[in-house]
């Protein structure tokens, strides 16, 4: 079988794909970038906000519940009325939350309660009534 030398040219699209692909350590090292420019812009939004933030909560022996609105309330927030619960053992900040269903963290919130969050057997906390 007589073989065939013909030759044959690649349009100059197909040139230009042709050897340009990337190896796995140019890949590994552009993404390890990208995560170092990602982790440095997150790491300094948080000092921002930490460093910058003001408002009635910092100095405030009130605590401010989670989700509430900016806007002036509509009733005072002092007929907010609370029941107390006491701690039993085992029970952690989310299953009370669960109970009584509220966010953990607006439990956490109005305790003025600090992680990690330990809660002791027979400890007092006041939770929103229903």
């Amino acid at each position: 079988m007589p073989m065939n030398n013909k030759k044959f040219e690649l349009s100059p699209r197909l040139k230009l794909g042709v050897g340009r692909g990337f190896t796995q350590n140019q890949i590994l090292k552009f993404s390890a970038v990208i995560c170092l420019v990602l982790a440095i812009g997150l790491s300094l939004n948080a000092a921002r906000l930490v460093y910058t933030s003001k408002g009635p909560a910092q100095n405030s022996n009130n605590p401010q519940v989670l989700g509430a609105s900016d806007s002036a309330p509509s009733e005072n927030t002092d007929s907010i009325q609370f029941t107390s619960y006491t701690v039993q053992k085992g029970d952690t900040l989310f299953n009370i939350s669960q109970k009584f269903k509220i966010s953990w963290t607006t439990l956490a919130t109005l305790n003025n309660l600090k992680s990690p969050f330990y809660l002791k057997q027979g400890q007092i906390v006041k939770v929103p009534k229903q």
